[in-house]
């Protein structure tokens, strides 16, 4: 079975590069165009990992990852932050939420992918890995 993903991002041609890219790559990809939205089906869908972008009307990113992040259904859930935000202190905010990754837009898709690996392959082998930052 492929591992599911949600894409989450008000801007709809970034989500379809990123769903068309990904379901390439053999992944299951589901979509939200803002944070609100991202919380009900990643508590219904059950996602391997959540793709999330920052910039957003209704709910923004870090408000939907640290709603992610308080609730038990979607607390293990691996975040995985696309944004065209590339201050410091968004950076720093993003990763004491609790992202894995935190990747600047406009992204190379091969890094997302390579990434999206990373983190599901973590998750598989239940390693406690350090993530890094990774400014593109």
């Amino acid at each position: 079975m492929a591992e599911k993903i949600l894409a989450v991002d008000d801007e709809s041609d970034v989500l379809m590069v990123i769903k068309t890219g990904l379901e390439v790559e053999g992944f299951d990809v589901i979509t939200a165009g803002n944070g609100r939205d991202a919380l009900a089906l990643a508590k219904e869908e059950k996602p391997d990992l959540i793709l999330l972008d920052v910039m957003m009307p209704i709910m923004d990113g870090f408000q939907a990852l640290k709603a992610l992040k308080a609730d038990e259904d979607t607390c293990m859930i691996p975040v995985v932050m696309l944004t065209g935000l590339s201050e410091r202190a968004k950076i720093q905010e993003a990763l004491s939420s609790g992202t894995s990754y935190y990747i600047v837009k406009p992204f190379d898709f091969d890094e997302v992918v390579n990434k999206v690996r990373t983190v599901l392959g973590a998750e598989k082998s239940e390693n406690d890995t350090d993530f890094e930052i990774e400014i593109t």
